[in-house]
């Protein structure tokens, strides 16, 4: 199923455009209209706010750039628009008023026939059975001739059953205004959940998701006692996303929010939880995140502590009283997708899980989904509804378009400029610096090319460049002293504990348990004598640090647009009044990059999806980068610089330094025995005030 975007486009593409025809009068409308749906909009028209509202309703953003952005309308994005109550008819009319050209009859009958089938098919979860539901007999019956959906009903004898007609059935867990007409209908078997999804969307005929939850039961699914507490703000763009996803009165659809890092994800995802006022499960990327999720439900809502649930490795109390009383449960993609052996009180909660109805189950970071691993969770746990959160929908596997079936349709997505422009997010000064290589290390670089071919060699080479760890030991004396909090980012685990200790900071990685982590995280927020930490990528996403200003990155993933973005997020929430008056900007993203290398080609790589998003990023270079360089720096002796290669080349003969992905780091709950007791770690010396250096999981306090 997975495919690129183009793979979805309602018309061929077509680079001559030559047969398109002006309408009188279009020096005046805002955009060009292709055959191919690409749309191009020109930002400086005097309703250029309503004009982006709708494309961002009915189109994917290509690219928005500041006077020239790019959209495409595409299956998923007309399907979007439907399920959020946008006729296609609708749509066709504001698209020939807004086009300066006149639209094709193979574009606008191409939209037409797509509207036949889109937002008249249903999965829903009724008793804990799952169901086809379709306007008409018709529209069921070519779904169920697709061989795979046909192996998937439970009576394939009888593939269709016709609701009378009348008023809506409690309990039904569906739209009332479907279920108060005839409607067709078949039952499915809830283990082929994904594959019916799948099918469904190979068809062009995607299922939606929905949960007509004032009509539920309370015998069922008992009420969630929880609100959001009247002195909590909900800033207008995440109404207008909360708006999307209940744009019919009592019911919730299932689908994706995307907005920037810092933007108010989680509370969003919160007040859902509330709105449905349901059992609701939460699933994040990290047992941090865990915890943070649980602090934000008690911050922003009435519900009682005791209701609130986490399942990690560390705490697994069974849901008291859950066939009567709802709660909200929290955990990772990691607990829930393993497959092996479990602990006995795991399995006892595992089992409560998979038995009970939720209302709602809300997926962060839902990049994270399509993963072999985790997208069996979806399906796996029977939520009536789905919300997706996001900031950044990309993956390099494009992968991502599954979660239009996973998940649902893109229900809202924000644009990171607008909200930079209304103050929500921090204005921040992308800055890539090419570091000359030094000549012992570039020599040693050229030799792993052009000899023994040995790409490890080279990237540890480029990462560990002594020019990029002198800049780097420059940029944090000089934010420090500016009162800045610097984040170091680094994916090379030998360079990240090496360095971090040479410097006689913090840093945190996936080998340093959930309590150091919070301990170094707690003193970067609150103490003034610990303002830079360093992190591997398990700090790339679902981890709150509102307080820091400052990125620089010294390592990465390749070309991942995904964490570069999410990275950049890390620094996005708005800062305090203070900061304004420095300077136009109050964040600063270096990404330090080593010149002559492949590092360079990556850097331009990782950077697309930001420049789409309409920033850019100046580059510093030559005598720019030669000013940062001082005798007292830690890699200024050339005597240094030949210790750290050798360091460099014994650790790339063991074969350490590139840390797994974050999820699939070992799972901390892969057997039935408990992980071991955490030992004296880096945030341990630090709460002692030792101030001293290990060569354990942590660094020196700094």
């Amino acid at each position: 199923v997975s495919g690129a975007q183009d793979e979805l486009n309602l018309a061929p593409a077509s680079a001559d455009l030559r047969s398109l025809v002006l309408v009188e009068g279009h020096a005046r409308r805002p955009v060009w209209v292709y055959p191919s749906g690409r749309i191009v909009f020109e930002t400086w028209h005097p309703r250029s706010a309503d004009v982006t509202d709708f494309l961002m309703a009915v189109a994917e953003p290509v690219s928005r750039p500041e006077l020239i952005q790019e959209y495409q309308l595409t299956v998923l994005s007309l399907n979007a628009a439907v399920s959020t109550g946008i006729d296609v008819e609708v749509i066709v009319k504001i698209l020939v008023r807004l086009s300066k050209n006149v639209l094709a009859d193979s574009f606008l009958s191409s939209i037409r026939k797509q509207g036949r089938f889109i937002g008249k098919s249903k999965l829903m979860l009724r008793d804990n059975r799952h169901f086809l539901e379709c306007s008409d007999r018709e529209l069921l019956n070519i779904l169920c001739a697709d061989p795979i959906i046909a192996q998937s009903l439970l009576r394939p004898d009888l593939p269709t059953a016709v609701e009378p007609t009348g008023p809506p059935r409690e309990g039904g867990g569906g739209p009332a205004e479907l279920r108060a007409e005839a409607v067709a209908s078949a039952e499915i078997n809830s283990l082929r959940v994904e594959e019916v999804k799948a099918a469904a969307h190979r068809l062009q005929m995607p299922l939606l998701q929905e949960y007509d939850y004032r009509m539920d039961r309370t015998d069922k699914n008992p009420p969630l006692q929880a609100h959001v507490k009247p002195e909590i703000a909900v800033r207008a763009y995440q109404k207008q996303a909360l708006s999307k996803m209940f744009s019919v009165d009592g019911v919730a659809k299932s689908g994706i929010v995307v907005l920037p890092c810092g933007a108010g994800k989680t509370l969003v995802g919160i007040s859902a939880c509330c709105r449905v006022g349901r059992r609701c499960l939460v699933l994040t990327s990290t047992s941090v995140a865990v915890d943070q999720w649980r602090r934000q439900f008690q911050l922003f809502t009435t519900i009682p502590p005791e209701d609130v649930y986490m399942l990690t490795s560390d705490c697994k109390r069974p849901i008291e009283d859950c066939e009567r009383r709802a709660c909200v449960l929290i955990s990772t993609y990691n607990m829930l997708g393993y497959t092996g052996k479990r602990s006995g009180e795991t399995e006892l909660l595992m089992s409560q899980i998979q038995q009970l109805e939720w209302g709602l189950m809300v997926v962060d970071e839902v990049q994270v989904m399509p993963a072999k691993t985790f997208r069996t969770v979806a399906t796996t746990v029977k939520a009536h509804s789905i919300l997706g959160l996001t900031a950044t929908l990309v993956r390099e596997d494009n992968l991502v378009y599954d979660l239009h079936w996973l998940i649902g349709p893109k229900l809202y997505e924000a644009s990171w400029q607008q909200l930079q422009d209304d103050g929500f997010l921090s204005r921040v000064r992308c800055v890539e610096v090419w570091c000359e290589m030094s000549k012992a290390f570039f020599d040693e670089y050229l030799r792993a090319e052009d000899v023994c071919r040995d790409a490890n060699l080279r990237r540890a080479l480029w990462t560990c460049n002594p020019t990029k760890l002198t800049v780097c030991e420059y940029l944090i004396r000089f934010h420090e002293h500016r009162g800045d909090k610097t984040i170091v980012f680094s994916d090379n685990i030998f360079l990240l504990e090496e360095y971090a200790k040479k410097l006689g900071r913090y840093y945190i990685c996936g080998k340093v348990d959930m309590r150091e982590r919070m301990q170094i995280l707690g003193a970067f927020q609150n103490s003034s004598t610990c303002n830079t930490i360093f992190l591997s990528k398990v700090g790339d996403n679902a981890i709150d640090i509102p307080n820091a200003s400052v990125i620089v990155q010294i390592s990465s993933h390749y070309g991942s647009r995904r964490q570069e973005a999410q990275r950049l997020g890390r620094i996005l929430r708005p800062k305090p009044k203070e900061f304004d008056a420095k300077s136009k900007f109050n964040a600063f993203f270096y990404s330090l990059v080593s010149r002559d290398t492949q590092e360079m080609y990556y850097a331009n790589r990782r950077q697309q999806f930001l420049v789409e998003q309409g920033y850019n990023y100046h580059v510093l270079r030559d005598e720019s980068v030669h000013k940062m360089n001082d005798e007292s720096f830690v890699y200024h002796s050339e005597e240094a610089q030949l210790q750290l290669l050798k360091l460099v080349m014994e650790s790339v003969r063991r074969g350490e330094g590139q840390e797994a992905e974050e999820d699939e780091i070992a799972l901390l709950d892969a057997s039935a025995t408990g992980p071991g007791q955490p030992g004296a770690g880096v945030a341990s010396a630090a709460a002692a005030g030792d101030g001293q250096g290990r060569d354990g999981t942590g660094a020196p306090g700094g």
